[in-house]
């Protein structure tokens, strides 16, 4: 029994792409072994209407080369009717530049069902990255570029020949390639090169790791004393009244963070309905994308995060109660470039600092959501709660299934111990 031809989706992108052998007889005029095309989309009911139409493209060129009408540079006697741009082969539109390359990843970032915001966000910093390539290389005509010239790129990003150019750091020289790459890969998936000139490179090799190896001493997290010395300095509890920007929510944002491993971007990006009553009475946070200034970094980064009965005691519902919906509950914080929360990692650096607890190497605020971990292993709360409650993914598939307990999840946040009463913000039993 024939199955049914269905979306491929990438095991690390996600995105579902057309995967279709070419037919042997059909080979030596197509050129290919293989048509592989985009259907740039992550969500499943997207992909299967678009794959109906790209199958069906698929069907029409295998029909064209086997009535003469393929355009190759082989048969130039052959008259060719206009194929559709979708499958013309690479040689056909080679000449076109990484400018326009870029206008169509650009193009199709707006189909992949992200919100406004990160979709607007992914294109600048997609096309900043090659951007750069075309100041120091050229607006190259993508088919051109070798792994020579990526190479002679990444030497000029770490050790720039003009002396007033700045020179990047290993992991930004990475990151700036792979979103080049990113973009290279997706002229490849709609058939306008042959090969990706970064992964044929493999200069992410010739970088080395792009993370240090960690050591056993190496601890990205906050001890229990840090933590302890952090939130009673004088100068942490005196933010809970501070006015202006950021004001309190240098006080509010990392205590959260403290109690629900939370990213940074996520609270601060809260709206008073965000912060809600569940079954049996028990607050929650709500992370989600449902507005456009909104985002999350993973699907399973919408979730609910159980309030611990600190934050309720400390006041954190005194920054919603009465007030209208719509509204944020931090009003102070803009955003810009880096989001909401960069001005938060700005100021809480150098108190950091000052408290004694500062460490190269280590975020200051993503720093609490490897110390929220540790304490839930510490305490006994099991690790897929632990999971849920910071929005990880397991990995597993079964995990899929079903939902999270609220519940449950509330019951088990109880677990931790009081950070607040350890550190005189609440008084001791």
């Amino acid at each position: 029994m024939a199955l049914i031809a269905q979306p491929f989706r990438h095991p690390d992108s996600g995105i579902y792409y057309l995967r279709r052998r070419v037919p042997g007889d059909l080979r030596h005029i197509i050129g290919k072994t293989e048509i592989r095309r985009s259907l740039n989309t992550r969500n499943h009911q997207q992909a299967k209407a678009a794959f109906a139409v790209a199958y069906a493209e698929s069907e029409r060129l295998f029909n064209d080369a086997r009535q003469g009408l393929y355009l190759e540079h082989h048969q130039p006697e052959v008259p060719a009717k206009p194929l559709p741009a979708s499958y013309l082969p690479a040689r056909i539109e080679a000449s076109i530049k990484l400018s326009e390359a870029l206008a169509r990843y650009v193009q199709s970032i707006s189909m992949s069902g992200r919100s406004e915001y990160v979709s607007r966000r992914h294109a600048v910093d997609y096309s900043r990255a090659v951007k750069r390539y075309m100041t120091d290389m050229g607006d190259m005509p993508i088919a051109a570029i070798r792994p020579s010239h990526i190479h002679a790129f990444a030497a000029n990003l770490i050790q720039p020949e003009n002396a007033n150019v700045k020179p990047l750091a290993t992991s930004s020289t990475r990151l700036l390639l792979a979103r080049l790459s990113s973009v290279l890969a997706f002229s490849v998936d709609s058939g306008l090169i042959e090969a990706n000139p970064v992964t044929a490179s493999r200069i992410h090799k010739r970088l080395g790791s792009g993370k240090p190896k960690r050591r056993l001493d190496d601890n990205r997290g906050y001890t229990w004393s840090e933590l302890v010395t952090l939130f009673s300095h004088a100068e942490f509890q005196r933010l809970r009244t501070a006015e202006g920007r950021p004001g309190n929510a240098v006080f509010w944002i990392p205590l959260i963070a403290a109690y629900t491993g939370g990213r940074r971007e996520e609270l601060a990006q809260l709206y008073v309905e965000d912060i809600h009553q569940h079954e049996g009475n028990s607050w929650f946070i709500r992370v989600i994308d449902d507005r456009p200034d909104k985002s999350v970094k993973t699907d399973s980064s919408r979730r609910e995060i159980p309030v611990h009965p600190d934050l309720i005691a400390l006041g954190l519902l005194s920054l919603v109660q009465g007030r209208e919906p719509g509204t944020r509950v931090f009003p102070q914080l803009v955003k810009v470039s880096d989001g909401f929360a960069g001005i938060i990692s700005k100021s809480w650096r150098p108190i950091t600092q000052r408290c004694g607890v500062y460490q190269a190497g280590r975020n200051p605020l993503h720093a609490f959501r490897h110390s929220f971990k540790t304490l839930a292993r510490e305490h006994g709360i099991p690790k897929e709660v632990s999971d849920w409650i910071t929005g990880h993914a397991s990995g597993h598939i079964g995990d899929s299934y079903g939902i999270n307990p609220l519940s449950r999840m509330a019951l088990e946040i109880r677990k931790l111990p009081s950070i607040a009463k350890a550190a005189g913000l609440l008084p001791s039993v």
